[in-house]
């Protein structure tokens, strides 16, 4: 651009004019507007070169950034799995004690680990290491806005429902091991040898109080934890998708 702007400049000082005088004003002229002309020609072009560079700088912040969270939710995603599964044998055992009380089925040897079992707690949870940092910055660096706005719902979903549900049915647990366990069981969560056991199984079967618990358990363990997890690791699954989608558009402009 600036060649041509110098060659143009060039053809226009060797036209003759009439007048020598005025010729050599007017030559003098030109040359300096040319001089201006290619200075601020360099300016823009320098200002041009420093916004590509800041913004090749904002896209690879983006990126690595845009990695972090998937990095987060793949781990998250990991953690739905292995939970979604020991929820699922917490299932089992309830289901099995109640056909057993309900159907006045016989004690056997493998009662105790699946009365242990219903009992169980754990504690599921989203990683928000993360979000919290970049919330307390600037979440503005994420260009894609329904990219943004579906992470800002994970991890609103998070603390929203995800965390209260699953801490509320922790409270359930350990607020029947204080009022309703202490009484009819041995000892809570032995698990070295993997049982409770009842002082009396027979009396478990007409207990009003333990069999409530039992069959509200089976529905609160559903709405609270496993219910939760689902829609977690769907969540997460989808906003994986939509992160390697966008990393892969950023890194091919």
């Amino acid at each position: 651009m600036i060649k041509i702007f110098r060659t143009i400049r060039q053809r226009m000082l060797k036209e003759n004019l009439p007048d020598r005088q005025a010729g050599r004003f007017s030559r003098y002229f030109l040359y300096a507007i040319g001089e201006i002309v290619l200075v601020v020609i360099g300016i823009l072009i320098a200002l041009q070169i420093n916004t590509w560079n800041e913004q090749r700088k904002i896209k690879a912040e983006e990126v690595k950034l845009l990695k972090n969270f998937m990095t987060t939710l793949q781990g998250d995603t990991a953690q739905f799995h292995y939970y979604i599964e020991e929820f699922t044998t917490i299932q089992n055992s309830i289901n099995i004690l109640i056909t057993h009380l309900d159907e006045d089925r016989p004690y056997h040897n493998g009662l105790p680990f699946h009365f242990l079992n219903s009992t169980a707690v754990w504690s599921p949870g989203i990683d928000l290491g993360v979000f919290s940092t970049l919330a307390s910055t600037d979440l503005n660096i994420i260009s894609n806005d329904s990219l943004k706005q579906s992470i800002v719902d994970y991890y609103a979903f998070a603390n929203r429902d995800f965390r209260p549900l699953t801490q509320k049915y922790q409270e359930i647990i350990y607020h029947a091991s204080r009022e309703l366990f202490n009484t009819r069981f041995d000892q809570l969560w032995n698990t070295s040898g993997r049982a409770m056991i009842p002082h009396d199984y027979g009396s478990l079967k007409t207990d009003k109080e333990y069999n409530f618990f039992l069959h509200s358990l089976k529905n609160q363990l559903f709405y609270l934890v496993q219910d939760p997890l689902r829609k977690a690791n769907d969540k997460a699954g989808a906003l994986i998708r939509s992160i390697d989608h966008e990393v892969n558009e950023l890194t091919h402009r």
